[in-house]
């Protein structure tokens, strides 16, 4: 009997600990995709209809945006512009691109464009999008 309970503690600690490391996996980023979508549908948005969807990352040397958005552009996106904002210092990419807001979809999607960004010393600063009813 003791080696089960010890087994079925054992189980529990296991699963808990794997639950917490996927909780602890989610980047702050791949959390807001959440929020961003709860308020898209609060304000009237169908999640389940393609949305143009606009992505935005941020470098500091304009051969790193220029490079990033080549790479974005190969995936995919329409690279709506690379340009530095009056009163900036950044280099921004502004891309595009028409998918379904569905949470799994654009945590994977967040995910890729964050490691672009950083392989440049860049960063991914999020997406956004005018809701489809």
């Amino acid at each position: 009997m003791k080696p089960l309970r010890l087994l079925t503690c054992g189980t529990l600690v296991t699963a808990w600990f794997a639950a917490s490391t996927v909780v602890a996996q989610t980047s702050i980023a791949e959390q807001q995709d959440a929020r961003v979508i709860e308020t898209l549908r609060q304000n009237g948005a169908d999640v389940t209809k393609v949305h143009d969807i606009d992505f935005f990352l941020a470098f500091t040397r304009k051969d790193d945006a220029v490079a990033t958005a080549e790479k974005i552009s190969a995936l995919g996106y329409e690279i709506v512009g690379v340009g530095q904002p009056p009163a900036t210092k950044q280099w921004e990419i502004h891309a595009k691109r028409k998918m379904v807001p569905e949470l799994q979809a654009m945590q994977a999607t967040t995910r890729t464009l964050q490691s672009l960004a950083e392989v440049r010393n860049g960063y991914y600063d999020g997406w956004g999008a005018v809701g489809v009813k």
